[in-house]
């Protein structure tokens, strides 16, 4: 009797680690990664770059990307803004506003589908995109970077040839940008002119997502499509344009002098190397 007692113990004992172990192992992994992104977007002026850092949350099942420069900008310009209500004053130093992206991206594995989230107006709009299917070429040579050894693969996105680095060591199939399915995380990915790179600066796989960006969709946005969008932002850009000129008569003179060297203009900026080649 007591040894059959002792076999029920040991039986039961069995099942709670199989049961902890598999809980532990099916749980998704989540985490934060950030990256820092760089794109030469005129080619005949390489000394030009494109400079931004991004914040990616993601869980087992999907990611979001998102401007990390844009978020601590507009949280710079909102703390001044309501220091100045607060304090009754009518100047407002916003000082040097960077450029940044503005477009959030949703991205759902199980779904196979690719949201980008647009502000426009004051107005969320949500646009679906087919979640592109990249032939990655994963190949044996490995990296560390993070304290993670990473693999190496290559393949095409958005018409453009990338190499990546991947861990799995966190193994979501998530990268910055538009770069996904690879069995690791994306830690690192460049094009193969050099000229767009996405280096991850570091990655947190415990703790809260930050609360200034969540995983899910946001629930205030319209659904329309990309044609629909860019008409919708035309017509409003030509309407304001008509309303600027009919309102004061106002003239503006679209060149611009470089008085460092008399008589010359300014070279114009020109995207000759888009991020994208294919919509």
């Amino acid at each position: 009797m007591r040894n059959h007692i002792k076999l029920i113990a040991a039986a039961l004992l069995l099942c709670s680690c199989y049961a902890f172990s598999y809980k532990k192992t099916s749980e998704p992994p989540t985490g934060v990664a950030y990256y820092h992104f760089f794109h030469i977007r005129d080619t005949t002026n390489i000394g030009v770059l494109w400079e931004e850092d991004f914040v990616m949350p993601f869980n087992g099942k999907q990611s979001v990307y998102a401007s990390a420069t844009k978020i601590s900008q507009d949280s710079i310009q909102m703390a001044k803004l309501e220091a100045a209500m607060q304090s009754g004053s009518n100047t407002i130093n916003l000082g040097v506003l960077r450029q940044t992206t503005s477009d959030k991206l949703y991205l759902n594995e199980e779904q196979g589908a690719l949201f980008i989230n647009k502000n426009f107006n004051q107005s969320n709009y949500l646009i679906k995109e087919a979640l592109e299917k990249i032939n990655w070429e994963i190949e044996p040579e490995t990296k560390e970077i993070l304290g993670y050894t990473c693999q190496k693969a290559q393949g095409i996105c958005k018409g453009r040839k990338y190499t990546a680095w991947f861990t799995t060591d966190i193994p979501v199939s998530f990268g910055p940008w538009k770069l996904h399915g690879l069995p690791g995380l994306i830690l690192e990915a460049y094009d193969i002119t050099h000229q767009i790179k996405f280096t991850c600066t570091k990655v947190v796989t415990h703790g809260s997502v930050p609360t200034s960006i969540a995983l899910e969709l946001p629930t205030d946005a319209t659904t329309t499509t990309a044609s629909a969008y860019d008409k919708m932002v035309k017509a409003s850009n030509d309407g304001m344009s008509m309303d600027m000129m009919n309102a004061g008569g106002v003239t503006v003179d679209n060149v611009v002098i470089d008085r460092s060297v008399p008589g010359a203009k300014r070279k114009k900026f020109i995207v000759n190397f888009p991020l994208e080649l294919t919509k």
